[in-house]
């Protein structure tokens, strides 16, 4: 009986080792891969194109046409927010031209900063969104912004 009641001592010591080592392991407090940490009920979605385009792969996806930045977009249903993925180019681009239209509403355009990896990340409303892209190059004083084409255009529902 003494034998019995020593062996479980043991296991019992053995498994709070275990747990303890569990949760205090390195990385134990490091940001959740693209597979964890999504909730229960939280669900997240990617962006489109439509009209076509190439997929030139990622997490998530991301298309272009030959020549045009590439495009890929992002909703997170429960911090309800958009990560858009724009890029590919990095010499001579002072900056990227964003055009969107939020749910409802019409298009606009926004500057963003030049890079060849980037990301974009803002509150999303209720909906569908729409986005496409450019590279530019500002140039001199008096001359004008010189561009690529636009990526395709990529369609990402926030419902």
């Amino acid at each position: 009986m003494a034998a019995l009641m020593v062996r479980r001592a043991a296991t019992v010591a053995a498994s709070c080792a275990v747990a303890v080592g569990v949760m205090t392991a390195p990385g134990a407090g490091a940001a959740p891969t693209a597979t964890e940490g999504v909730t229960q009920g939280c669900y997240q979605r990617d962006g489109y194109p439509p009209g076509g385009g190439r997929n030139i792969g990622g997490y998530p996806a991301k298309y272009k046409w030959d020549f045009t930045p590439y495009i890929g977009a992002r909703y997170y249903s429960c911090g309800r927010y958009v990560k858009l993925y724009y890029g590919g180019y990095s010499t001579n681009t002072t900056h990227y031209n964003v055009r969107w239209a939020p749910p409802g509403g019409s298009w606009r355009q926004s500057e963003l900063r030049a890079g060849a990896d980037m990301v974009w990340t803002f509150d999303a409303a209720y909906g569908d969104y729409n986005f496409s892209v450019q590279a530019c190059n500002r140039g001199g004083t008096f001359e004008r912004s010189r561009c690529t084409n636009w990526s395709p255009q990529l369609y990402l529902n926030t419902r």
